[in-house]
């Protein structure tokens, strides 16, 4: 496969599925999405990033035909709300471990040490996930 074959690369990882459901899962319009398999216009690097995403195979097959095309670790990428329910059923459990601690002073100590693992995750992430200071 060659460059110019983006359009064919892009039909085959819509596959059965409707033009109009793929272009929703991406986040792009489904007009966009047609206009992309006419070989009407060509998407930038953003959007080739997130149908590879979407459709689990490596960036450089779908941008450019070459290399494996399916991804070794594909699959269905987590919905914000998925993220969200992980996120709050961790929360639970730390929440009720630490009222599970009948000692004042350990309870305090495990808050601390909770607080300064934060921190330190917090510092290790790339500055663009950073969340913004309150």
């Amino acid at each position: 496969m060659h460059e110019s074959d983006f359009p064919a690369r892009l039909k085959e990882c819509i596959g059965d599925e409707s033009v109009a459901s793929f272009a929703r899962r991406c986040g792009f319009s489904e007009g966009l999405i047609r206009a992309y398999l006419k070989a009407q216009k060509r998407p930038g690097m953003e959007r080739i990033v997130r149908i590879a995403e979407v459709a689990g195979v490596t960036l450089d097959w779908l941008a450019t035909g070459l290399g494996p095309r399916r991804r070794a670790d594909a699959q269905p990428r987590a919905s914000i709300e998925d993220l969200a329910g992980q996120h709050a059923r961790r929360w639970e459990k730390i929440i009720t471990l630490i009222e599970g601690i009948e000692d004042e002073s350990a309870h305090v100590a495990a808050i601390e040490e909770l607080f300064t693992r934060a921190l330190n995750l917090r510092q290790r992430l790339p500055i663009s996930v950073r969340p913004s200071k309150p």
